[in-house]
């Protein structure tokens, strides 16, 4: 059993909202607490694809978004259920059947993948490998800009030590 500690979401004048689920690590966290690397972008897994024999398809009519009466007029929703899983896709991202069918197939690979292979499958890995190369864009900068602040604070300190030198007879004659 594990226990984590409560935590403080909200505070009211009537009272508080408390959360006591563990605090949520991204899919790049997880991957480094199992070790395992990101990989390339040449090195992803492959796509999933799942059987025809295990897909129940059917089309819809109706729905909302771009095309008007077409829209209204032809079944061009697809609605995919995986038998085994009993899992539910619907795409109605274009107005082309065919589309909407190839659509339909990634996004239920992709859901059943993450099911099955959690923080190891392809979808998870895309998003750490983004996480990853945002964190190491965002040290590039903190580094450039601590440089750049290091050069400055040294600039500022050469122009205090120049020294300005009067020449007391040429002032002298003038008077």
């Amino acid at each position: 059993m594990k226990v984590f500690p409560l935590q403080i979401l909200r505070c009211f004048s009537r009272g508080a909202i408390l959360s006591n689920d563990a605090p949520k690590l991204t899919p790049l966290d997880e991957l480094r607490k199992l070790n395992i690397k990101v990989p390339k972008a040449n090195k992803m897994p492959s796509r999933p694809t799942i059987p025809e024999s295990d897909i129940a398809e059917k089309f819809i009519k109706g729905g909302t978004g771009k095309g008007g009466q077409k829209i209204n007029k032809t079944n061009s929703k697809v609605q995919l259920t995986h038998l085994p899983t009993g899992i539910v896709v619907t795409s109605q991202a274009t107005r082309s059947r065919e589309q909407n069918r190839k659509i339909a197939r990634e996004i239920l690979a992709t859901k059943i993948e993450e099911m099955e292979k959690g923080v190891l499958s392809r979808a998870q890995i895309v998003i750490a490998r983004k996480q990853m190369l945002k964190a190491r864009a965002k040290k590039k900068t903190k580094a450039k800009y601590r440089k750049l602040e290091k050069e400055g604070d040294e600039n500022e300190n050469e122009e205090e030590e120049v020294v300005v030198i009067v020449d007391d007879e040429n002032n002298s004659k003038s008077n």
